[in-house]
């Protein structure tokens, strides 16, 4: 990773000799899921704005190595082999292969959205996951040894369901795992938005790393413009969304341990009383052609230090449906040298951890690249009490930090870990990204 330190005070003088070239590099471009996609066709539906609130499952208990090798998994990242090991011998369907057994992990899905499928409605716990594009469901065509462990769509029983013959998908993660299906349109359900002929993936089964979470009934992709996994090519849902939202935009307002205060998304609209503080949103352009939520960052600061470390090549995609924070090993090197008795624990493939008591951890902020007009320093940071993911089990008093490293240098993943501490803002229609640092739920 090619870096460069700098003092404190030095990011506002970088940023502003980096803008021209981020302007230069990040040129708008129409998004074909965008209005101009949609101009004069749909001119007749009534457009609003919705809030999903999220349920919090309250049997919430994080297991941090399955969730760093499902982080890997989905973006296609080599999951180490003694992870695997260790997973298998712990009984997590992460390490095996075949059909699940989903008895053996339980409770691991933080929030559960509520989406309705068919008419009339059957309500599904659904993960919005901004790092894909495909809604897929488990049904009553899912296999036996899958099945019985989610509530399942019975499109049998919808009157609007149709199936599209000779119609299949297929997801594959990269260790080779998959889920897949047939495909059928019916009505979809957003609390008051009901969209007609959505296309919706029926799963006949789904290898172990997927269908081992009995919390989660399915995947409802919200990625940008990423096209579906669907033979033919089919409407995304968020394609098919837009034109019935006043804006087309969707936020995210995620919330850490909170149980006094619901998470949720909202579709169409930034709402006042949820943009908390006083904070400005802080907006920055996606990569060119960009499918995912991808932008460009700027700098890295670990709370402490004197320095600021600058990349001009760094970028993310914000991602919702990772729990962690997935960057470079010089980026997780830098952070945790700041945590006493932090190490990388090998046995379970180089996963770092640190003494859960002692110490507390320092805070990681983020330089952002401003997105049009003048440019301002804007620094995102997350809390120190964020980045202690999880604890492990074994009587050693070792926690696992919700960073974790991986092979890429300049390209990262902006999981919930990251989310929980900002207001996103996923601007469809200017193709930006926007976040506000929000006011945070106290230190229990």
């Amino acid at each position: 990773m090619a870096v460069v330190r700098a003092p404190l005070c030095f990011l506002l003088f970088v940023l502003v000799i980096l803008y021209p070239l981020a302007i230069a590099f990040h040129l708008p471009h129409e998004n074909p899921q965008g209005p101009a996609a949609h101009r004069g066709k749909f001119s007749n539906i009534a457009r609003r704005s919705v809030t999903l609130d999220l349920k919090r499952n309250p049997n919430y208990n994080p297991n941090g190595p399955a969730e760093y090798a499902r982080a890997l998994r989905k973006w296609g990242a080599e999951v180490p082999q003694q992870l695997v090991h260790s997973l298998a011998a712990m009984g997590d369907p992460g390490g095996k292969t075949g059909e699940v057994d989903a008895e053996s992990i339980k409770n691991d899905r933080e929030y559960l959205s509520r989406v309705g499928f068919g008419t009339p409605l059957q309500w599904l716990n659904m993960d919005l996951d901004t790092g894909s594009a495909d809604v897929w469901v488990y049904s009553t065509e899912t296999q036996p040894e899958v099945a019985k462990y989610h509530t399942l769509w019975k499109m049998e029983e919808s009157s609007t369901a149709k199936k599209v013959e000779n119609g299949s998908w297929m997801i594959t993660y990269g260790d080779g795992s998959a889920a897949w299906g047939n495909i059928y349109h019916d009505t979809v359900s957003l609390a008051s938005i009901t969209i007609p002929n959505a296309t919706v993936e029926s799963a006949l089964s789904a290898a172990p790393p997927l269908a081992g979470d009995p919390d989660l009934d399915g995947i409802f992709g919200l990625s940008y413009g990423l096209p579906s996994l669907t033979t033919p090519p089919q409407q995304t849902l968020l394609s098919a969304l837009l034109p019935h939202l006043e804006s087309p935009l969707f936020t995210v307002d995620l919330h850490h341990h909170s149980s006094h205060k619901p998470s949720s998304y909202t579709f169409g609209t930034i709402p006042a009383s949820h943009h908390t503080g006083h904070a400005p949103l802080h907006y920055t352009r996606l990569i060119p052609q960009a499918q995912y939520w991808q932008f460009a960052y700027r700098g890295i600061h670990v709370e402490g230090q004197e320095e600021w470390y600058i990349n001009p090549l760094f970028n993310a995609i914000a991602d919702t449906g990772t729990t962690l924070m997935l960057l470079s090993r010089p980026t997780a090197e830098l952070y945790y040298g700041s945590v006493p008795g932090a190490w990388r624990n090998y046995t379970l493939g180089g996963i770092w951890t640190f003494p859960c008591s002692g110490y507390k951890l320092p805070d990681f902020e983020i330089g952002l690249v401003a997105d049009i007009g003048g440019v301002e320093e804007a620094v995102i940071a997350v809390p120190g009490r964020y980045m202690n993911y999880s604890a492990f089990t074994d009587g050693t008093g070792t926690c696992m930090g919700g960073l974790q490293e991986w092979g890429y240098d300049e390209f990262g993943i902006f999981g919930d870990v990251f989310l929980k501490a900002v207001y996103a803002v996923f601007d469809v229609g200017a193709a930006r990204i926007g976040f506000a640092q929000k006011v945070l739920e106290p230190e229990v």
